[in-house]
């Protein structure tokens, strides 16, 4: 019977497209990533290797483990200006799109954020409203369960999608961003959600398309973003403020998410230590007699009698036993 199972996870920052998970991490997303929502990985590739601070948004790429085994891949970005990150995917295989294992990973890249002292005013996800929400993409049902219990409200406001290029039109549909801050912040200004917009589809968008797609395309990709900018000021009320909602949880409310990510992820039991435990006897058994013949050897070489350093070799032999044996011990506990 196994009576110790443990869960693992951890993120690492990727630096580099040769980092030796990459291409494992990237095949993760591809197949479990729908068409209308993935960015085409060659572009994820190019920003990946891009460095250059001049940018005005900065992409982060992570690999995910799951007790040391790939599980996955997640993308946010942080767009300086208005110091807005923008949490884009968290990519899993099958056997971990669990709520226990989304809700880990979005926890640790929020804490890698604050870990490394990002100025963050708001952490934004897209969720789509294709339809009025009755053809939406797996991903935005399943955020729409996880964002709410992790304390984002739905900003109340007109949002389009930018398209992902100019040849992937289902890329660009109605949605609401959803928003996280330090605190519950339950309405904005006008003009401070047009500046958000603003930022994603001009600082962000607009500058990713324009490293990545032929010259003679990037006009037509700025005119898509500045009709869709200009539709959504015109929906907005002149006046007032924009709502951001936080009680249309439908975990808790009425739950149209068909995508279960009830359960739990496999446990992993935690590895015998029988063998350590053998090799630490043999360690302290055989490690002082070989430093003994070493002494011994070496004073021999020199001409001095060993009986005049035993004290000096007894009292290290017996610190090295003692050391050991407190580790042994001290470890075991745990």
């Amino acid at each position: 019977m196994r009576n110790e199972l443990d869960y693992r996870f951890s993120i690492r920052r990727l630096d580099k497209s040769t980092d030796s998970d990459y291409a494992a991490a990237l095949k993760i997303y591809n197949e479990t990533t729908p068409y209308e929502i993935k960015t085409n990985t060659n572009e994820i590739t190019f920003w990946l290797d891009r460095k250059d601070n001049t940018d005005p948004f900065e992409s982060m790429f992570f690999v995910l483990y799951y007790s040391d085994k790939l599980a996955g891949f997640a993308m946010m970005t942080y767009i300086k200006a208005q110091r807005i990150v923008i949490l884009e995917y968290v990519a899993l295989e099958t056997q971990y799109r669990v709520n226990t294992v989304f809700f880990t990973y979005i926890n640790l890249l929020e804490s890698y954020l604050h870990i490394n002292q990002y100025d963050v005013a708001f952490i934004l996800n897209e969720v789509s409203n294709r339809h009025n929400g009755s053809d939406i993409d797996k991903e935005s049902q399943i955020f729409s369960k996880l964002l709410c219990i992790e304390g984002f409200g739905k900003i109340e406001a007109p949002y389009v999608t930018p398209p992902l290029g100019t040849n992937n039109f289902e890329s660009s549909f109605d949605a609401f961003l959803f928003a996280k801050s330090s605190g519950d912040v339950h309405a904005l200004e006008r003009q401070t959600y047009l500046e958000i917009v603003k930022a994603i589809y001009f600082d962000y968008f607009l500058v990713w398309y324009e490293h990545v797609l032929p010259a003679n395309l990037v006009n037509e990709y700025n005119g898509i973003l500045q009709k869709s900018f200009e539709a959504i000021s015109r929906k907005l009320s002149t006046n007032g403020t924009v709502p951001v909602l936080y009680v249309e949880c439908p975990i808790l409310l009425n739950n149209t998410c068909n995508i279960k990510t009830t359960g739990l992820p496999p446990a992993t039991p935690k590895k015998s230590k029988v063998l350590l435990y053998v090799v630490l006897a043999v360690f302290i058994v055989i490690c002082p007699l070989v430093v003994a013949w070493g002494y011994n050897y070496v004073l021999n070489l020199l001409g001095v009698p060993i009986g005049s350093v035993n004290a000096i070799l007894g009292s290290c032999l017996s610190a090295c036993l003692t050391t050991c044996a407190t580790l042994w011990v001290t470890k075991k506990k745990r």
